[in-house]
C-alpha cells in the first residue's frame, strides 16, 4: 500500500496523509481498499491548480463536515463522516473534491476489489464501492456490475455482469486484452494551443528511464508521465524517437497531443511537419485521438457514450447542406433529430434528406411562433442519447467532430465542452480566416455555440434552454456557469462557421472577423478535416 512521496498517520477511524500531487492521492486510493475504516480524512496536497470557478463534490453518503481551502500553492481537504467507510471511498470522495471527473457508463455502478496495483489508479475518482472478502451478500439483487481485480479468480463468486482484471498495463475485460496506460486525467492537451507547440526534441530510452531532450528542455521519466511532465510538454510539437518507446510512453506522450516521428526522419522534413499550422495541429488532433480512444479505460470498457446530435432549422434551404454535414459523421453511438421549426416537409422530401443523411433521422415538427430556446428544448426532450450536441443548419463539420467532443469531455470532466472559434468562411468576401482569438484547449464561458455538447442529466440540472429567441448558446452557458459547472474550449479542427450574406442569428458584424486573423484563403478552404474536401 506505501506509494513513495506520501504520509500516512493512521489512529483509530483517522487517517492524515500528505502529498505532492493528485496522482499519488489516486494510486493511494485505489490501493487502499480493505486497510481500514474512517470517520475522519484530513488530507494535504503540496501542488492544486483547479480549474477557474470550478466547485467540486464529494458525494459521498453519511458526510457530515466538508472542507476545502488553498494553502500555498495546493490545498488541504477535510472530510468527516456519520458512519465508518472504507478508507478508499473516504480517498475518491476527497479527489472528487480536487479534480474535475467525468463517468461514463451511466448506471452501472463500479466496485473495486482489493489487492489492486497502481496501474487501476485512473478509477479513483470514480470509485463509489468496494467490496471484501468477509462482506455479506444480498441475497436478492446481484452484488455488482463491473467488478475490479487484481487476478482472474478473486472473488469468482461473487455475482457480477463485467470482470476487469487489473494486473499491470494490460486489463483483461471479460476475458478481452485491451492495453490501458493512458489516464485522461493526465496524459491530455490541456493547455495545447491552436498555435504554438514548434519545438522538436529526442526522445530515447536508457535503463528503464524515458530521456526527452530540446533546446531547453531536459526530463527523465522512469515511470508513467506526471502532471508536471506533461504541464512542461505543452510547447513541444514532435518527438523524435531513435528506437521504439514501448506502448506506455508513446501512448501517453500522443494522447497530450505529440507527434511522434522516428529519427531516422529528417531535420528538414520535421520541420515542415510544422511549418504549416494547420497540418501540424491535424497531426496533433490524430495523434491524440489514437490514444485517447484506445488506450484509456473508457476504451477498454466499451463505454463511449450515446449522443443525440440536435439540429434545428426554419431554412429549408440549407436542409440538404446539413444532410450532407451529418453523413460525414463517424461516431459510433449517435442519433440525429431534426427540429422543423415553422417548417412542413412532404413525405418525399424527409425520405431524400434521409438518404442524403445515410442514416435513420428523427423529424420533429413545431410551430414558428414558438421561440427558438423553447423549440431547442423541445427538441432536446425527444433525445435518448446520454450526451446532446448541438448542430447548425449552416456550417461545416467534419468526420471525427462528435469524437473531438466526447474524448475532450472525458479528460476535462466539464459539464459543457465545445470547439474554439478558429475557422470561419465569410461568405460576403468568399474568404476563410484562421482566428485562433480564444485558446484552444482551456476551461472558459466561451465555445462556438454550433458545437456545444451537454450530457442529457446536466442540460435537465441547469432547466434545459431558455425559452429565448436569441443567444440561447450564451444563455445556456450561463445557466451552467451560475450552477458552479465547468465549460470546456477544445481546438477548432473539424468546424467551420459560417458567416452568410443574409441577416444572422448572431449579433457581431463579418468586418469582425477580418481583423486578429493569423491566415487568409480565398474562397472556401477545401480540406478533408473539415469535410470541405472535394
Amino acid at each position: 500500500m506505501g506509494i513513495p512521496g506520501v504520509r500516512i498517520r493512521a489512529r483509530a477511524n483517522q487517517w492524515r496523509v500528505e502529498a505532492a500531487s493528485i496522482e499519488q492521492l489516486q494510486q493511494l486510493c485505489v490501493t487502499s481498499v480493505g486497510a481500514m475504516k474512517v470517520t475522519n480524512l484530513k488530507i494535504r496536497v503540496t501542488k492544486w491548480s483547479p480549474p477557474k470557478g470550478w466547485i467540486g463534490a464529494p458525494t459521498s453518503p453519511g458526510l457530515v463536515t466538508y472542507l476545502v481551502e488553498p494553502r500555498g500553492a495546493g490545498a488541504q481537504v477535510i472530510l468527516a463522516w456519520h458512519e465508518p467507510i472504507d478508507v478508499a471511498l473516504a480517498l475518491a470522495a476527497a479527489l472528487r473534491c480536487l479534480s474535475p471527473i467525468s463517468e461514463f457508463g451511466v448506471g452501472s455502478m463500479l466496485t473495486l476489489a482489493p489487492g489492486l496495483p497502481v496501474a487501476a489508479a485512473v478509477l479513483a475518482t470514480g470509485a463509489r464501492d468496494v467490496l471484501l472478502p468477509d462482506a455479506s451478500i444480498h441475497g436478492h439483487l446481484r452484488r455488482c456490475d463491473t467488478l475490479v481485480v487484481p487476478t482472474p479468480d478473486s472473488m469468482s463468486e461473487v455475482e457480477r455482469a463485467v470482470t476487469v482484471v487489473v494486473s499491470g498495463e494490460t486489463w483483461i475485460v471479460d476475458g478481452a486484452a485491451h492495453l490501458v496506460v493512458v489516464d485522461p486525467s493526465v496524459h491530455n492537451p490541456i493547455g495545447r494551443r491552436s498555435l504554438g507547440a514548434t519545438e522538436v526534441i529526442a526522445a530515447s530510452v536508457a535503463g528503464g528511464v524515458l530521456e526527452l531532450r530540446g533546446s531547453t528542455l531536459k526530463l527523465e521519466v522512469a515511470g508513467d508521465l506526471r502532471s508536471v511532465d506533461v504541464e512542461a510538454l505543452r510547447s513541444v510539437g514532435v518527438v523524435r524517437a531513435g528506437a521504439d518507446l514501448g506502448p506506455r510512453w508513446t501512448n501517453q506522450l500522443r494522447a497530450c497531443g505529440l507527434v511522434i516521428n522516428s529519427d531516422s526522419a529528417s531535420a528538414d522534413s520535421t520541420k515542415a511537419q510544422l511549418a504549416d499550422p494547420l497540418e501540424a495541429q491535424v497531426s496533433s488532433v490524430a495523434s491524440r485521438h489514437d490514444a485517447l480512444r484506445g488506450s484509456t479505460p473508457v476504451a477498454a470498457f466499451g463505454r463511449w457514450p450515446s449522443v443525440s446530435a440536435v439540429l434545428l432549422t426554419n431554412r429549408e434551404t440549407y436542409l440538404t447542406h446539413a444532410m450532407q454535414q451529418i453523413a460525414k459523421l463517424d461516431y459510433p453511438n449517435l442519433q440525429v433529430l431534426v427540429g422543423l421549426h415553422g417548417l412542413e416537409l412532404t413525405s418525399a422530401r424527409i425520405a431524400e434528406l434521409m438518404d442524403l443523411a445515410g442514416r435513420e433521422l428523427e423529424f420533429i415538427s413545431m410551430a414558428g411562433n414558438v421561440s427558438f430556446g423553447a423549440a431547442m428544448q423541445l427538441v432536446s426532450q425527444r433525445a435518448d442519447g446520454e450526451l446532446i450536441t448541438k448542430m447548425d443548419d449552416d456550417d461545416y463539420y467534419g468526420a471525427t467532430h462528435i469524437w473531438d467532443l466526447v474524448l475532450a469531455r472525458m479528460y476535462s470532466g466539464a459539464q459543457v465542452v465545445g470547439k474554439a472559434l478558429d475557422w470561419i468562411y465569410l461568405e460576403s468576401d468568399d474568404t476563410t480566416v484562421f482566428r485562433p482569438t480564444y485558446a484552444a484547449e482551456k476551461y472558459s464561458f466561451f465555445v462556438a455555440g454550433g458545437t456545444i455538447l451537454i450530457s442529457r442529466a446536466d442540460l435537465d440540472g441547469v432547466g434545459g434552454w431558455r425559452p429565448v429567441t436569441k443567444s440561447i448558446d450564451r444563455a445556456l452557458l450561463d445557466r451552467v456557469k451560475q450552477a458552479g459547472g465547468l465549460i470546456y474550449r477544445t481546438h477548432g479542427l473539424g468546424y467551420m462557421y459560417v458567416r452568410h450574406l443574409a441577416p444572422h442569428t448572431a449579433s457581431v458584424a463579418s468586418e469582425h472577423f477580418l481583423s486578429k486573423t493569423e491566415r487568409t484563403w480565398p474562397g472556401l478552404l477545401r480540406h478533408q478535416i473539415f469535410g470541405t474536401a472535394p
